[in-house]
Formats: C-alpha cells, sequence, structure tokens
C-alpha cells in the first residue's frame, strides 16, 4: 500500500524488496504514476510502495532509473520505466483481465489514440491551465476540436469505454489527467453536453470504477498541489 513518507535528496535508499514483491517507485501527485496504480488496481497486483520527491531526488534513484523518473517498477531483479512501458509490462507479465487487445488493428487503433492525446489533447489543455483572455480560449477551441477524436471513437465503437465494455489500457493511460481537469474545466470552458455526450458519459462512469475510486484525489487536493506539480506532472513519464 501507499505510504505517505517520500526520499528525497541525501535520504538513504531503502531495502531491497523481499523476493517475489513488486515495488513501485512512484509520486503521490504524479498523472503518470497514477496511470500505473490505476493498472495495478484494476488487475488485483499485490505491490509495495516507494515514494520519492520529484523535485528533490535521492540520488540512489539514478541508480535504479538514468532518467529518475516514475513510475517505475522493481521486480525480481529487473526494472521497469516510463508509465506505459510499465503498463504493457504489467498486462503481459501477471494475470487477470487483459487492458491491451490482442487482435493488431484493434491495438493499433488504441496506440494511435493515445498518439493523438499526447500530441495534441493534453498540450492543449495545459494551454488552458496557463494562459488567459482570447489565448485561453483559443486553446480551448483547439482541444475541443482534438477531443473530437476520442467523441468519435467511443460513437463508433458503441461502448461506454474505450477498452470496450470495461475499461482497458487507453482509459487508464488518458484518466489520470481528466480527473484532473475537474481543476480547470468548468464555468466557461465546461465541455458541452450536446458536443461531448459520450465522452461526458465515458467520464461519469469512469468515477464510478472501484479502481479509480482507490486510486483518486479529490479536486481540492489537486488544486492545492497543481502550482508545485503541473508544469511537468510531477516529473514523470
Amino acid at each position: 500500500m501507499p505510504t505517505q513518507k517520500a526520499y528525497k535528496t541525501g535520504s538513504t535508499a531503502p531495502e531491497p524488496s523481499a523476493p517475489g514483491v513488486l515495488r513501485l517507485i512512484s509520486m503521490r501527485f504524479c498523472p503518470f504514476a497514477h496511470r500505473t496504480r490505476l493498472v495495478l488496481a484494476a488487475k488485483g497486483i499485490d505491490y509495495e510502495t516507494v515514494n520519492v520527491c520529484t523535485k528533490n531526488k535521492p540520488e540512489w534513484f539514478f541508480a535504479i532509473n538514468p532518467l529518475a523518473k516514475v513510475p517505475t517498477l522493481q521486480h525480481d531483479g529487473k526494472v521497469v520505466y516510463e508509465s506505459l512501458v510499465c503498463n504493457e509490462y504489467l498486462d503481459r507479465v501477471f494475470p487477470g483481465r487483459k487492458l491491451l487487445p490482442e487482435e493488431p488493428l484493434e491495438k493499433a487503433r488504441i496506440g494511435m489514440l493515445q498518439a493523438i492525446w499526447d500530441a495534441k489533447i493534453l498540450p492543449n489543455y495545459m494551454k488552458t491551465k496557463r494562459t488567459e483572455g482570447k489565448e485561453r480560449q483559443d486553446a480551448f477551441k483547439a482541444f475541443k476540436e482534438v477531443l473530437s477524436f476520442l467523441e468519435k471513437s467511443l460513437t463508433d465503437s458503441g461502448k461506454l469505454f474505450f477498452g470496450g465494455d470495461q475499461p482497458g489500457f487507453l482509459d487508464y493511460s488518458i484518466w489520470p489527467f481528466v480527473e484532473r481537469f475537474e481543476t480547470t474545466l468548468h464555468g466557461d470552458l465546461k465541455l458541452p453536453q450536446a458536443e461531448f455526450p459520450k465522452v461526458l458519459a465515458w467520464k461519469t462512469a469512469m468515477f464510478e470504477r472501484p479502481e479509480v475510486k482507490t486510486c483518486m484525489f479529490d479536486t481540492a487536493t489537486y488544486t492545492s498541489v497543481s502550482a508545485d506539480y503541473d508544469p511537468d506532472f510531477g516529473l514523470g513519464a
């Protein structure tokens, strides 16, 4: 289970985990680490957490991951890092519900939607947080234009989630950021129900998922930490 302690610069490295124990090196408020916590919860994987301070990284972390970014997994002497790589590793290695489709074209579709999210949707969302006035409104307009790709995907599939009848790999990779949207996308930046009925229904359904409830923080918490961690999302990846 996650702990409140966060190792900082100058700290002594934690003892190695016991044989067979999966360790997640994380930061509590990082959405990239949040991605992997969601997959761990969804698949029912037991693990232990070591939290690090990503603004004052402990020196020993660089010996484990040369990028010293969260999430990082340690598993039976192996190290895996980068959130999407971690999540695919967990999906392939551990039993339980499979989150990535086996069919090549469907897997490619998920990857392409992820690419749109990374290249277009998330950057435009970040502009709405960092700009004001007309620039902010223009960023929100661009955000809605590219978010329409996700709306169309859900409409075409006829499913509630991107993974089908249950959340899958893409649902968990984008959810941490959508959860944080609650701190910004309201009032004049609220998504119109008429334009995004599928995305908004998806968001409502995701909030009800037990794995989401297990990993989430409330809006007040995100608002209080956003100034420290949102500029680079907690130095995760």
